[in-house]
């Protein structure tokens, strides 16, 4: 991680934040567990995140996963720049 760009995955409760974090590293994906940036609300404490280039890959992981809903928010030179969405993990 570090890079200039990065998203971040937040959750309502860190069971949540731990069950992503360990799908992501299954699945071969480079993810850390990070505190929730001040700019952001959350229930949780812990954001998953993940260099964006890696997101889509951190996605798949996690879309089997059974989880509640959360949010993907880009932060790029320090600074959120956008709440991208907020996605549903259920399974399909």
């Amino acid at each position: 991680m570090g890079g200039e760009r990065v998203t971040f995955f937040t959750f309502p409760a860190t069971h949540y934040a731990l069950k992503a974090e360990k799908a992501a590293r299954q699945a071969g994906v480079r993810v850390r567990l990070v505190p929730v940036p001040r700019e952001l609300s959350s229930l949780c404490g812990l954001a998953l995140e993940v260099d964006t280039e890696h997101e889509l890959a951190a996605l798949e992981a996690l879309a089997g996963v059974k989880l509640e809903r959360k949010a993907r928010v880009i932060r790029e030179a320090g600074l959120i720049t956008a709440l991208v969405e907020v996605v549903d993990f259920e399974p399909q």
